[in-house]
């Protein structure tokens, strides 16, 4: 020590003192951020596992209610009011211990918003119970289709906008994390030179530091595909409720006119294997993708969702319809295409919103031009409702319902056929007549 310049000898030691004080501060500022990034990630994921448990039990509880409108005797009415009343209490339990979670700034705003939502929610419930004990089925209908849904909507919109604040949140804090991986790094490479002359320590420190920042890194990239996993479930579990609701809608509005729901399902069924063959025919292969396939099987059951726009007196009459009577039924279509996209537009992406209103809004127009409503020809028809006029008449033939009785198979296929070209796509019908083993091996099927 007494060969070195006692100048030399300060600044050596200011800079391992420097660098011993700053390796300290990092060391602490980094177990610090590292434990509030733990806190957020652990908070975001609990709120995430409640609100999706709300959005599930909201769902299952109008499907219930949907049940209880369609109930045909007085043990399943008690059965479902008991049902409904189990997940409300359920559901307050939620609500409360999730509002004790929400507390303080924006969060407890859009918790607030939500639970309003839901309390309108459960007030139109107890009303569609009520109609539906008073044997108004149609009002029941409408409550449950429209102003219940606008509730559950306006709850997944809040519960949508505390995913996003929790996201921003984490962003933040991923932000200034690497911002602090970043600043270290740099510091501890540039304090080891100066300092690794006077003190050893602070070269340990240094490096310890920079081992400590790569682990942090490492749990920063887990944690963030752990994250992006469960927002991927969590989407995938939301899509599947939502595909329940809306097929229990199709079928709830099928049932009243004494079908059991068997006609969607069915319907699907043939425009799944009509779509299918046109695609491997190479008939309008453009538009027939796989995607667009798979998108009009999931709209097919809402075809007829119209309907409960129509009074029973009409959709339940078992003798020919007069005319007013008739344009009365024909304005289901239309309004089937509106239901689509003003009700349901907000839980489907554009492009399935686009096929289900077409299918439900032009199902009933004809290649020749004599169809209703908008009296629409040849390709000016949507090809998925041209897909569903064929579909959707075959399985009417074929099923007896309230003014008819069923045809046999050979007559229902011939007047399929001998309709090509004024009822329907010519093509098409020359497609369905020639998958017909595949659509009679179905049907034994489901007659077994």
């Amino acid at each position: 020590m007494k060969n070195i310049p006692l100048r030399i000898f300060i600044l050596i030691l200011i800079a391992g003192i420097i660098g011993i004080v700053g390796v300290s501060i990092l060391t602490i500022d980094i177990t610090v951020l590292s434990d509030t990034y733990n806190d957020i990630i652990n908070d975001h994921t609990e709120t995430l596992k409640t609100t999706s448990d709300i959005r599930s039990l909201m769902y299952k509880h109008q499907s219930i209610i949907s049940k209880h409108i369609s109930a045909d005797n007085e043990q399943k009415f008690e059965e479902y009011e008991a049902a409904a009343g189990e997940i409300e209490v359920i559901l307050k339990a939620e609500f409360s211990q999730f509002g004790e979670k929400m507390k303080g700034g924006e969060r407890e705003q859009i918790y607030h918003e939500a639970y309003t939502s839901y309390l309108s929610y459960l007030s139109n419930s107890k009303t569609a119970l009520n109609f539906s004990v008073a044997g108004q089925d149609k009002t029941a209908n409408y409550y449950v289709v429209y102003v219940m849904d606008d509730s559950v909507r306006s709850v997944n919109e809040a519960f949508d906008r505390l995913d996003k604040y929790a996201e921003a949140e984490i962003t933040s804090a991923t932000e200034k994390m690497n911002s602090y991986i970043e600043f270290s790094t740099i510091s501890a490479f540039t304090a080891i030179p100066v300092i690794a002359a006077a003190v050893i320590i602070c070269s340990i420190s240094c490096f310890k530091i920079t081992s400590n920042l790569n682990s942090y890194k490492n749990k920063l990239e887990i944690d963030i595909i752990n994250k992006n996993k469960a927002l991927h479930e969590h989407d995938e579990k939301m899509l599947q409720l939502q595909n329940s609701t809306i097929i229990g809608m199709a079928t709830l509005i099928e049932s009243r006119d004494g079908d059991t729901g068997e006609h969607v399902k069915r319907t699907s069924v043939y425009v799944a294997m009509l779509a299918q063959a046109a695609k491997l025919e190479g008939y309008e292969v453009q538009t027939l993708t796989d995607s667009y396939i798979e998108l009009l099987i999931k709209a097919a059951p809402l075809h007829d969702i119209g309907k409960i726009a129509v009074s029973d007196t009409i959709l339940l009459k078992p003798s020919r319809l007069t005319q007013d009577e008739f344009e009365k039924m024909k304005y289901h279509a239309l309004e089937g295409g509106r239901i689509v996209r003003n009700v349901i537009g907000g839980i489907g992406d554009e492009e399935y919103i686009g096929i289900a209103s077409d299918v439900a809004a032009y199902h009933h127009e004809k290649w020749d031009g004599s169809g209703y409503n908008k009296g629409l020809s040849g390709t000016d028809i949507p090809l998925c409702a041209r897909i569903m006029a064929i579909a959707d008449v075959f399985d009417a033939l074929i099923s007896k319902r309230c003014y008819k009785e069923k045809y046999p198979l050979d007559e229902a296929f011939k007047i399929i056929g001998d309709s090509a070209g004024t009822h329907f796509d010519p093509t098409l019908t020359a497609i369905f007549l020639h998958i017909r083993p595949q659509i009679e091996a179905y049907l034994n099927s489901i007659k077994e």
